[in-house]
């Protein structure tokens, strides 16, 4: 890992985001955002080797907290349609000095997909959508974090836990 900020300033600053929230989620233009345990998703990545990825992208990204800490890593992108939760990514990017941590205000069910080798994401509902927009002959992988959505037309690699979280790691047929 390198970069000017490290993994523990990051989750510093992040618990210091959360801690000011009346509550730890929220219902956005494009779906339900809730907050990732910063440590689990730590965790996670450095499981999947994340520095093996050349763009990662959160879809859904919230307050960015998962690009934040794949930015150490890998080129990372954050796709959200609340335009609160962007500015507040954006502003801890900043903040942090995090210079590959980029955050595009928009709905993730309808972004472009191509230029990611690794998707990441929290769902709050049924993925259908998401295995739809992945392009044909997509190389690419997608990490789930949490056990409630599977995308069922995908290939499962490895199953994995980020503490006490399962997770998936997946693949185009």
């Amino acid at each position: 890992m390198s970069g000017p900020t490290g993994p523990r300033e990051i989750i510093e600053a992040l618990r210091r985001f959360q801690a000011g929230l009346e509550e730890p989620y929220k219902m956005t233009p494009a779906g339900m955002w809730a907050c990732s345990d910063p440590e689990e998703v730590l965790d996670l990545f450095e499981q999947v080797d994340l520095g093996r990825f050349r763009h990662f992208c959160d879809l859904g990204s919230g307050d960015g907290r998962a690009v934040l800490l794949a930015s150490i890593f890998t080129r990372a992108s954050g796709v959200e349609a609340d335009h609160g939760l962007v500015e507040v990514a954006r502003g801890l990017a900043k903040g942090l000095g995090l210079s590959q941590a980029c955050f595009i205000q928009g709905d993730c069910r309808q972004a472009d997909l191509a230029p990611y080798d690794l998707l990441f994401l929290y769902p709050d509902k049924p993925l259908d959508w998401l295995t739809r927009l992945l392009p044909e002959g997509w190389p690419g992988h997608l990490l789930i974090y949490g056990p409630y959505f599977q995308p069922g037309t995908l290939t499962h690699v490895r199953t994995i836990y980020a503490g006490k979280t399962l997770c998936g790691l997946w693949r185009k047929k």
